[in-house]
């Protein structure tokens, strides 16, 4: 059945996209079944219990994903979905979501430029950012064959398999139509998995086991290129979470016991999805300027305040959580998305509460997320996006302050439900360009030291 997926894939590479379309529709009608963008956040598919042996178990394991038919040069106009996960009353708890499978590992435009950072960072800080200690290299493994396996399956226009071998006796070669690299993974490894898996997914992953001696559960692994603070994975590996979460707030009266009692009853077919955020001016993925520290940006303030209003984001981190059947690991991935506040402004509600945590929200995560230092230069702009609604009339003064009904999503997904998969979400407000790239202006030149 696979075979017959991956020569389909390459015959449809030279339809029209009407045909391909036509095709497309037989193709899910008789293999897989589609979920549309609003009812991702809320479905999940049955599937059967993890089975014990080697390789990945593929479809005895976990749900399969849909194929999504989009080609290397639909990807540079691709949009991912739009988060917006802001809420109030704004307070510390897991927000977990279950995950439709199809959005574990997602595509957009940026894919590009995360990869190029990604083999930037690996090379030039190394074990600061990529690592795996003797006790996680079984985890690295399977985690390597199911993004393979994700990745060839969910995008088969845009990972084409050359060699098809078994995981567990010979290895694949895959080719990424997007890089226009040659992945080689046949038996024995040319290079550590997390290597190949940084080639591939624009993801970060952390990777975690527990230790029965004591019962917690310690990072193992980690190709964490883009962690947005000032840590590196040199700091982190080899410690249990309840070290690594020591500065999250609210950890121990909060997180911890639910987290604990997550862990312990998730199963590989139980994956779950939640979001973050926090406010800058850049689109920097290795270490944000809100996060620098002065021997490294000394006129950080300054150069926040001399930047137009405009250019500020909103940095959602994309978080999935999802156990391996086979080394029972659990896999953590983290995904930052860059929002201006600017393509924001016009969707209810969301100036009023970004003020609003801003200000209002618990002392200690304002601190943690550095919401202080921001807010007061944001403060009149704001002001500005919110009166500008009221004059809309998209809200109005007696409009309660709340969470919004789309939560984590924004309003506008649901109309795109009817719309083609391969087109992406599209952003109807007119600051919006589908074709404008947050980073294309990013200048390795004008790093820091430990960027």
């Amino acid at each position: 059945m696979i075979e017959l997926v991956f020569l389909s894939a390459g015959v449809l590479l030279l339809l029209s996209t009407q045909f391909r379309n036509q095709i497309m529709a037989i193709f899910k009608r008789f293999s897989f079944a589609s979920s549309s963008p609003v009812e991702e956040k809320a479905k999940s598919s049955p599937v059967s219990e993890a089975k014990n042996g080697k390789g990945y178990m593929g479809n005895d394991t976990i749900q399969e994903p849909t194929p999504l038919m989009i080609t290397p040069e639909e990807v540079a106009m691709y949009d991912d979905r739009p988060w917006r996960p802001f809420r109030w009353p704004y307070h510390q708890t897991m927000s977990i979501f279950k995950l439709d499978i199809n959005h574990w590992l997602d595509m957009d435009k940026y894919y590009q430029h995360y990869i190029d950072e990604k083999k930037r960072i690996r090379l030039k800080f190394g074990k600061q950012n990529f690592d795996c200690l003797p006790e996680g290299k079984d985890a690295c493994v399977e985690l390597m064959e199911m993004v393979v396996d994700h990745m060839v399956k969910r995008y088969p226009l845009l990972f084409v398999v050359l060699k098809n071998g078994d995981w567990a006796t010979e290895g694949k070669i895959v080719r990424n139509e997007v890089t226009k690299e040659i992945l080689d993974m046949t038996l024995p490894l040319k290079q550590d998995p997390l290597v190949f898996i940084s080639k591939l997914a624009k993801e970060d992953f952390y990777i975690v086991k527990k230790n029965e001696k004591d019962g917690l559960h310690y990072l193992v692994a980690a190709a964490v290129p883009f962690p947005g603070g000032s840590f590196g994975i040199d700091q982190k590996i080899g410690r249990n979470l309840d070290v690594i979460h020591t500065d999250v707030p609210y950890y121990e009266t909060k997180l911890k016991r639910s987290m604990e009692r997550w862990f312990e009853k998730m199963r590989p077919e139980d994956p779950v999805e939640r979001a973050s955020w926090y406010i800058t001016w850049d689109t920097m993925l290795k270490v944000n300027n809100i996060y620098q520290r002065p021997e490294f940006k000394p006129n950080l303030e300054a150069d926040m305040k001399g930047t137009d209003l405009r250019e500020f984001n909103v940095r959602v981190e994309r978080q999935t959580l999802r156990r391996l059947p086979r080394s029972n690991a659990i896999i953590f991935t983290n995904h930052p998305v860059f929002y201006s506040i600017d393509e924001m402004k016009d969707e209810p509600m969301v100036p009023s509460l970004i003020k609003k945590i801003l200000y209002e929200g618990p002392e200690d995560i304002l601190k943690y997320k550095n919401f202080a230092f921001v807010r007061d230069h944001l403060s009149p702009y704001l002001d500005s996006l919110i009166q500008r609604q009221k004059d809309l009339g998209i809200i109005t003064d007696e409009t309660p302050l709340k969470t919004q009904p789309s939560y984590p999503f924004a309003y506008w997904v649901k109309d795109d439900t009817s719309k083609n998969d391969f087109q992406g979400w599209n952003n109807p407000s007119p600051s919006y360009s589908k074709a404008h790239m947050k980073t294309a202006g990013f200048d390795t030149a004008k790093l820091a030291p430990n960027e």
